[in-house]
Protein backbone atom coordinates (compact mmCIF):
# COMPACT_ATOMS: atom_id res chain seq x y z
CA UNK A 1 0.00 0.00 0.00
CA UNK A 2 3.09 2.22 0.84
CA UNK A 3 4.24 1.77 -2.73
CA UNK A 4 0.56 1.60 -4.19
CA UNK A 5 -0.76 3.92 -7.00
CA UNK A 6 -2.95 6.24 -5.74
CA UNK A 7 -2.64 8.97 -8.02
CA UNK A 8 -6.46 10.40 -7.53
CA UNK A 9 -5.21 10.68 -3.95
CA UNK A 10 -3.71 14.45 -3.51
CA UNK A 11 -3.38 13.85 0.08
CA UNK A 12 -1.07 10.40 -0.27
CA UNK A 13 2.55 11.26 -1.01
CA UNK A 14 4.31 9.02 -3.17
CA UNK A 15 6.20 6.23 -1.18
CA UNK A 16 4.89 7.37 2.03
CA UNK A 17 2.46 5.26 4.62
CA UNK A 18 -1.41 5.21 3.97
CA UNK A 19 -2.78 8.02 5.64
CA UNK A 20 -5.88 7.93 7.77
CA UNK A 21 -7.80 10.42 5.25
CA UNK A 22 -7.75 9.49 1.82
CA UNK A 23 -8.89 12.10 -0.99
CA UNK A 24 -11.65 9.98 -2.90
CA UNK A 25 -13.95 11.64 -5.88
CA UNK A 26 -17.63 10.47 -5.99
CA UNK A 27 -18.65 7.77 -8.40
CA UNK A 28 -17.71 8.14 -12.03
CA UNK A 29 -20.38 8.75 -14.09
CA UNK A 30 -19.78 5.25 -16.15
CA UNK A 31 -20.34 3.48 -11.86
CA UNK A 32 -23.92 4.57 -12.73
CA UNK A 33 -24.42 3.11 -15.95
CA UNK A 34 -27.05 1.04 -15.12
CA UNK A 35 -28.89 3.61 -12.48
CA UNK A 36 -27.38 3.91 -9.56
CA UNK A 37 -27.67 3.34 -5.37
CA UNK A 38 -28.67 6.28 -2.84
CA UNK A 39 -25.43 5.74 -0.88
CA UNK A 40 -23.49 3.95 -3.67
CA UNK A 41 -19.80 4.82 -2.85
CA UNK A 42 -16.62 5.16 -5.57
CA UNK A 43 -15.02 2.18 -6.90
CA UNK A 44 -11.42 3.51 -6.30
CA UNK A 45 -12.93 4.05 -2.54
CA UNK A 46 -13.82 0.21 -2.17
CA UNK A 47 -10.60 -1.07 -4.69
CA UNK A 48 -8.34 0.35 -1.79
CA UNK A 49 -9.78 -1.00 1.02
CA UNK A 50 -9.73 -4.31 -0.87
CA UNK A 51 -6.60 -3.97 -1.76
CA UNK A 52 -5.33 -2.90 1.92
CA UNK A 53 -7.19 -5.97 3.97
CA UNK A 54 -7.23 -8.68 1.63
CA UNK A 55 -5.80 -11.17 -0.15
CA UNK A 56 -5.80 -12.45 -3.43
CA UNK A 57 -8.07 -15.59 -2.95
CA UNK A 58 -10.03 -14.34 -0.14
CA UNK A 59 -13.37 -14.35 0.29
CA UNK A 60 -15.18 -10.70 0.99
CA UNK A 61 -18.96 -10.78 2.32
CA UNK A 62 -20.89 -8.00 1.91
CA UNK A 63 -24.10 -8.24 3.22
CA UNK A 64 -25.68 -4.66 2.66
CA UNK A 65 -24.52 -5.00 -1.25
CA UNK A 66 -26.24 -2.42 -2.99
CA UNK A 67 -25.01 -2.30 -6.11
CA UNK A 68 -21.92 -4.00 -5.67
CA UNK A 69 -19.41 -1.98 -6.00
CA UNK A 70 -17.72 -3.62 -2.95
CA UNK A 71 -18.06 -7.25 -5.04
CA UNK A 72 -17.06 -4.76 -8.39
CA UNK A 73 -13.01 -4.57 -6.58
CA UNK A 74 -12.93 -7.87 -5.37
CA UNK A 75 -13.34 -9.54 -8.62
CA UNK A 76 -11.15 -7.00 -10.34
CA UNK A 77 -8.71 -7.98 -8.08
CA UNK A 78 -8.84 -11.58 -7.44
CA UNK A 79 -11.00 -12.03 -4.33
CA UNK A 80 -14.10 -13.90 -4.35
CA UNK A 81 -17.38 -12.47 -3.56
CA UNK A 82 -20.51 -12.90 -1.70
CA UNK A 83 -23.38 -10.56 -1.72
CA UNK A 84 -26.18 -9.92 0.13
CA UNK A 85 -29.29 -7.40 -0.12
CA UNK A 86 -33.05 -7.15 0.38
CA UNK A 87 -33.79 -5.29 -2.51
CA UNK A 88 -34.30 -7.20 -6.21
CA UNK A 89 -33.86 -3.73 -7.95
CA UNK A 90 -30.26 -3.24 -6.74
CA UNK A 91 -29.57 -6.97 -6.74
CA UNK A 92 -30.59 -6.80 -10.37
CA UNK A 93 -28.24 -3.47 -10.99
CA UNK A 94 -25.63 -5.58 -9.48
CA UNK A 95 -25.87 -8.33 -12.07
CA UNK A 96 -25.48 -5.57 -14.93
CA UNK A 97 -22.57 -4.24 -13.51
CA UNK A 98 -20.72 -7.81 -13.06
CA UNK A 99 -22.11 -8.61 -16.45
CA UNK A 100 -19.47 -5.84 -17.56
CA UNK A 101 -16.83 -6.27 -15.64
CA UNK A 102 -13.73 -7.01 -17.03
CA UNK A 103 -11.02 -8.88 -14.57
CA UNK A 104 -7.24 -7.84 -15.03
CA UNK A 105 -4.53 -10.47 -14.59
CA UNK A 106 -6.46 -13.22 -14.02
Amino acid sequence: MKEGDWSEDFIKKPNTQMRSVWAVNPPKKEEKKYGKHPTQKPLSLLERIVLASTNKGDIILDPFTGSSTTGIAAKKHGRKFIGIDTEKKYLDLSRKRFRDLVVVGN
